[in-house]
């Protein structure tokens, strides 16, 4: 078996969609004949965490976990937040009534840790990095941001022992989501940048998860080998409920829904069936919800149709999403959003379930979804196409109709894998 260094921040017992991509790929890994060494921290700061992710980690798998230094524990003393709360994943974007001490908290956060708060890791993770790769003979550096300093980590440890290194990237760097929603000065974009460049240039390969994304980092630093390996969705996660009807017409969604996230065009569409005095909706929902959210809800009346819970492990998402008619996406509303790819899409596909989709309908989502026939997608503003879409599921929901053929084979976790280690072995040649 060849040997792969894999550098990861967001590992079990952390959970969420940021830990699933890389615990896939190391699920895997072994079966096309690689063998895993995962470098991660010991105790992560991440906005949840879920115990039963540790159940897909292979025997063939040897975890590594260091110490780091992290800044989120001053910023939790500084705001007044208890040593046990949770950071969420939207810290950095913008929210109402908060108070001026978080502000500035984030203002420094977004300025002066380049490239991002995790930047306490790089000393310890370089340091054990090279003594695996020394010691267990390793083939391959892979690194897998966000956030980016997993990739600095990578360069490093490539720097240092020569070894290749891959470096994945789910999200853009600097146009991650929450960069855009936030006001950064120009002295620390102008750092950001230069690092991004000197770190992605310095990879062997390049692995994102769009066309959109490679796009972006081709403007900045040029052709490099560049490979698209997007999300995908296993399978054994999907336990076969057969063609469940609701009582009630039931759209579910989990996740974080942030400000950017709000599907503003779907509530107009509930306010027009709530004038038709149409009752036998339901909408499941699981995660964290920013305020904008539950006012915009509120506003229109709608409370009634919705159930909220907070976020739930896995494999419980998983159940919601099975015994749901409908599941909700939605891109976040945001510049240069055409390339986001959520891992919640491909296990939404893996659902085999009509998605209701709101987002750039020139994106690289919407060319998935009519490309595996899984749903439909209308316009952020779009509150006339979302009234018929709603409808048209509603009308599929009540006479038992499923117009979807759901073609989504090949986002499987496991072939996914089987083409990630098709870059390992080219990079290596």
């Amino acid at each position: 078996m060849k040997k792969v260094l894999i550098i990861t921040y967001y590992w079990p017992p952390a959970g969420g969609a940021g830990v699933q991509r890389v615990l896939k790929f190391v699920k895997y890994l072994p079966e096309f004949g690689w063998k895993p060494y995962v470098l991660t921290v010991q105790h992560p700061d991440a906005p949840v965490y879920d115990e039963s992710l540790a159940g897909d980690i292979p025997n063939e798998a040897v975890i590594i976990k260091t110490k780091s230094l992290e800044p989120f524990s001053f910023y939790k003393k500084f705001t007044g937040k208890k040593p046990t709360d949770t950071i969420p994943n939207d810290v950095l974007i913008p929210k109402k009534n908060i108070s001026l001490r978080e502000k500035f908290a984030r203002w420094v956060r977004a300025n002066f840790f380049i490239p991002d708060a995790k930047i306490g890791w790089i000393p310890f993770a370089v340091k054990k990095g090279k003594k695996i790769i020394e010691k267990e003979k390793i083939d391959l550096i892979f690194s897998s941001a966000p956030p980016p300093t997993t990739a600095i980590i990578g360069r490093k440890l490539t720097e240092a022992t020569k070894v290749k290194w891959v470096a994945d990237f789910r999200d853009p760097w600097l146009e991650i989501v929450y960069y855009q929603s936030l006001k950064r000065s120009r002295l620390a974009v102008a750092i950001d940048l230069r690092l991004e460049k000197k770190t992605i240039s310095s990879a062997d390969a390049i692995v994102t998860i769009s066309e959109d994304i490679v796009n972006l980092f081709r403007k900045k630093i040029g052709e490099k080998k560049y490979f698209i390996i997007p999300n995908g969705y296993d399978e054994t996660d999907f336990v076969k409920v057969g063609n469940l009807r609701n009582e009630k017409f039931t759209m579910a969604y989990t996740g974080s829904v942030s400000k950017d996230r709000v599907p503003y065009p779907l509530f107009a569409a509930l306010s027009k069936f709530k004038e038709e005095g149409i009752e036998d909706l339901h909408f499941r929902l699981a995660g964290r919800f920013a305020p904008e959210f539950h006012e915009e809800i509120e506003r229109r009346g709608l409370e009634k149709y919705f159930e909220l819970m907070p976020f739930v492990p896995h494999n419980e998402s998983t159940k919601i999403l099975l015994h749901s008619d409908v599941l909700l996406l939605v891109i976040d509303n945001v510049p240069d959003n055409k390339g986001f790819l959520t891992g919640k899409m491909f296990e939404y596909l893996g659902c085999k379930k009509p998605i209701f989709a709101i987002g750039p309908l020139d994106g690289d989502a919407n060319k998935i979804l009519r490309q595996t026939d899984s749903g439909k997608m209308i316009d952020y503003k779009d509150e006339e196409g979302a009234y018929k879409l709603l409808k048209e599921f509603y009308e599929n929901w009540k006479e038992n109709k499923q117009p979807f053929t759901f073609k989504s084979e090949e986002y499987s976790r496991k072939e996914i894998t089987k083409e990630l280690t098709k870059v390992f072995e080219e990079t290596l040649k």
